[in-house]
């Protein structure tokens, strides 16, 4: 009957012990489960912001295009104006 008792406090203590650690590993897994979620949001966040600066870099690629296009434009019609000047200070020199 001695030995029963013993077995069974041993059992008992073992069964605390295991329940003892299965909390503390519950508490990490909600802990690691709350990072985890957090870090989903903070991903989602920077896609979003990633899409955005994606966007904006197009956007902004197409005005420096236009600007470009304008810019030589305006240098070709300078060239022809200058050419223009030079040719009738020939005229009248």
């Amino acid at each position: 009957m001695r030995a029963k008792q013993v077995s069974l406090e041993d059992t008992e203590r073992e069964l605390a012990r295991v329940r003892d650690s299965n909390a503390k590993v519950a508490t990490e897994n909600a802990a690691l489960r709350r990072d985890n979620e957090r870090v989903a949001a903070e991903n989602y966040d920077l896609r979003k912001e990633v899409e955005f600066s994606d966007n904006r870099n197009g956007d902004l690629s197409l005005q420096i295009r236009d600007a470009e296009v304008r810019l030589k434009e305006k240098e070709e019609a300078l060239f022809i104006c200058r050419r223009d000047v030079e040719c009738q200070r020939n005229l009248n020199g």
